[in-house]
């Protein structure tokens, strides 16, 4: 049986492969297996890895595990940052926090030849990066070649200011930009890559910091609102409370119906 990725490629289905995103967003090895069984009674030949999201997205709302839901829609919500950077930009700088990295965003630059503004500055064990984010807000598109050799452009021209490159995307890199990356020493991280703990899904999942986006009881005019004021994690949810949706422009049934699935994030976050 194969199953259809948002690129288009065709790969054989693995219910161990839908057992492990399960597991990572935080179900047990028993429910896991569950309803990898039950997807996979269920699916067909051909099937898009976007319908098999939907199944397995409606198994967990059967059984009420509305907050395992939220976190395994994970990949989804991270491209619905968009349809601009700026916020995963944001997202990202508060990601590296969490790691120990002093961040800032957005900085311009006098370079050698031009001036440059840079998506994320960050700083940890006395080197300094420069960090460019390539967001794409639908699946299938991978970050190419092209990508990496701007970036390293980019850095030669702010080499001054800079220790190192570091290009991190919200899906994959080709495999020309991977080898080009480890060529000229830039650090590369994506959705999947490098495989285990260091991958964008891995960072996130371990320190539990998750997008507004992921958040069901907002509409997407109201996560846009959101995004507008600032409002890019579940974490600014949770910590501004009530009030602070309020103020972005979203209603109070909504804002409070937010507040409390973040809560419900949080909870599970710290659980796992």
């Amino acid at each position: 049986m194969y199953v259809v990725k948002a690129s288009g490629e065709r790969e054989e289905f693995r219910p161990e492969k839908l057992m492990r995103s399960l597991i990572r967003a935080g179900a047990s090895r028993e429910l896991a297996a569950q309803i990898a069984g039950e997807v996979a009674r269920e699916i067909w030949q051909g099937i898009t890895t976007r319908e098999i999201l939907r199944i397995a997205l409606e198994k967990l709302r059967e059984r009420g595990e509305e907050a395992l839901m939220l976190r395994y829609d994970l990949k989804r919500s991270i491209m619905n940052l968009g349809p601009s950077g700026y916020p995963f930009e944001k997202f990202i700088a508060v990601l590296l926090k969490k790691y120990g990295f002093k961040t800032r965003t957005n900085v311009v630059l006098e370079g050698k030849c031009v001036s440059q503004e840079v998506d994320v500055v960050a700083e940890r064990d006395g080197l300094t990066y420069m960090v460019e984010c390539k967001f794409h807000n639908r699946g299938g598109i991978k970050t190419d070649l092209k990508v990496a050799m701007y970036t390293y452009a980019r850095f030669l021209d702010l080499k001054r200011y800079f220790d190192r490159a570091w290009l991190i995307c919200n899906t994959k890199c080709t495999l020309e930009a991977i080898r080009y990356c480890k060529c000229v020493g830039i650090r590369n991280t994506s959705w999947a890559y490098p495989r285990g703990r260091w991958s964008l899904e891995s960072l996130i999942e371990r320190k539990g910091l998750y997008p507004v986006t992921i958040l069901r009881s907002l509409d997407e005019e109201e996560k846009k609102l959101a995004l507008s004021a600032g409002i890019v994690t579940v974490e600014d949810v949770v910590t501004g409370g009530v009030e602070t949706l309020l103020s972005a422009g979203i209603g109070r049934r909504a804002a409070v119906a937010a507040v409390r699935e973040g809560n419900l994030i949080s909870k599970l976050s710290k659980s796992c």
